[in-house]
């Protein structure tokens, strides 16, 4: 598969271009340290719960439910619930957040490859942009933390689009922002629900990220989606060879 006819090239940021999962494990690897109730728990299922809770806060937030600032404290309440702990004390939230905010900023990186794929694909005459659910703010500084916001074009937020993913008319808005159409533009992402989901309705040709994948395609919603494990595989889709 080579999409030779693409021109610009969208990403998701979170757990895509952003290792969110290795800034996760050693936040959580911390807070483990910190609380004598979690120290028996498996950190794997501590970051499930984690991520869990984190995403039901986030889409509250999303949906109006909560403001952006309750968030960051209710995905904390429903961690301690989802454990079996009492409810945290108002002291305990802030310490919490404190050592996780701490530990998860100051081990922000790109996912392995993201770099070079980026830079590779402005050498070679692609427009780059990333579609986020996420707040334009704490994108962009995100984005300038782990060293690839000086290779993309735009940052294109819910926030501004009007519209979440999967939602197909962020990734419409999206493609008309960046003097596009569906057929020159391909998304790559790590949701299948919010990221291929939305780009396949935005009649987009998606690529999904998955570095623990076994197999190099899965059947979504119908279609046969490759996969790439390493951020550098979406140079030969997009028929970019070695230097």
């Amino acid at each position: 598969m080579e999409l030779t006819r693409m021109k610009v090239v969208f990403f998701d940021l979170d757990g895509t271009l952003f290792d969110h999962y290795h800034s996760l494990r050693l936040a959580i690897a911390a807070i483990q340290r910190n609380y004598n109730e979690l120290k028996e728990k498996n950190i794997d299922e501590l970051i499930d719960k984690y991520n869990l809770a984190l995403q039901q806060a986030y889409d509250a937030y999303l949906d109006k439910v909560i403001a952006y600032e309750q968030a960051d404290v209710q995905k904390i309440h429903l961690f301690f619930s989802s454990l079996g702990l009492p409810e945290p004390s108002l002291d305990e939230v802030q310490k919490f957040r404190g050592t996780y905010k701490a530990v998860y900023r100051k081990n922000r990186r790109a996912t392995p490859g993201s770099i070079e794929a980026l830079a590779r694909l402005r050498e070679h005459g692609y427009r780059i942009a990333i579609i986020t659910n996420g707040q334009v703010e704490d994108q962009t500084a995100k984005a300038k933390a782990i060293g690839i916001h000086h290779l993309i074009d735009r940052i294109i937020t819910s926030e501004e689009a009007g519209y979440r993913k999967p939602d197909r008319r962020i990734f419409q808005y999206a493609i008309e922002q960046l003097g596009a159409s569906p057929d020159t533009g391909c998304l790559i992402g790590d949701s299948a629900d919010s990221d291929i989901k939305g780009a396949l309705d935005a009649q987009m040709v998606a690529i999904m990220y998955s570095p623990t994948a076994q197999n190099s395609q899965k059947l979504l919603f119908g279609q046969q989606i490759p996969i790439i494990r390493h951020m550098t595989q979406l140079l030969g889709y997009l028929g970019i060879g070695d230097h």
